[in-house]
């Protein structure tokens, strides 16, 4: 298997600032003006950070769709209950209803909060960084499904995307932390949620 290579062009652009300190840069003009050196828009390091955010942010969708599978399991269990053998309904549900393109990822992240406000599985505070993982997950991955990724010098690297308003995601390492951070997080207490889902299935004595 090899790496493929697609043509996706590069935005670069520069907010002008007016450093007095290097006025001896500045050059004179016959008419009294100057001419002030803005530096190059483009460069290697540039076009490394623009590559590294493109890659991180095809992980962001591959994670996203991780998160979702978890999401449809515990759906598909809350909904039809635990597996034991093959059922033609089950299979129906799965692949018609639960993986069906009308049955949104914010759709799906709103049923979860409604099982988790109904049955009261997971402690508050579990609760809700829960819907807040599951909230920020499905923004980044519109972000970066849907904006462009682009490189401004000095604000750096950042992601232009639409979500009622156009809006910008710097992409600086802590948000990069925090991207990790969540995804870990999510994915934990997603699984701590299918444990707890299937004590409301066991037989009690």
């Amino acid at each position: 298997m090899r790496e493929i290579n697609l043509p996706i062009p590069n935005t670069y652009s520069l907010t002008p600032t007016i450093d007095t300190n290097r006025r001896s840069e500045w050059i004179e003009q016959q008419d009294g003006t100057y001419l002030v050196p803005l530096g190059n828009i483009v460069s290697p390091e540039k076009a490394s950070e623009i590559e590294m955010a493109r890659l991180n942010g095809g992980k962001i969708l591959y994670a996203t769709t991780s998160v979702e599978r978890l999401v449809d399991k515990i759906l598909i269990e809350y909904f039809m209950g635990p597996f034991q053998e093959h059922d033609e309904k089950r299979v129906l549900f799965e692949n018609d209803v639960i993986q069906s393109s009308s049955f949104s990822y914010s759709f799906k992240k709103a049923l979860i909060k409604r099982i988790l406000d109904t049955h009261k599985l997971l402690k508050g505070d579990h609760k809700n960084k829960l819907n807040k993982y599951l909230k920020d997950i499905m923004i980044w991955r519109n972000a970066f499904a849907h904006g462009d990724i682009e490189y401004n010098d000095p604000k750096g690297c950042y992601i232009e995307y639409y979500s009622g308003e156009k809006k910008k995601l710097i992409l600086s390492d802590e948000y990069w932390d925090k991207v990790e951070h969540t995804f870990s997080g999510c994915n934990s207490l997603l699984l701590e949620l299918t444990e707890k889902l299937q004590s409301l299935f066991r037989p009690t004595n």
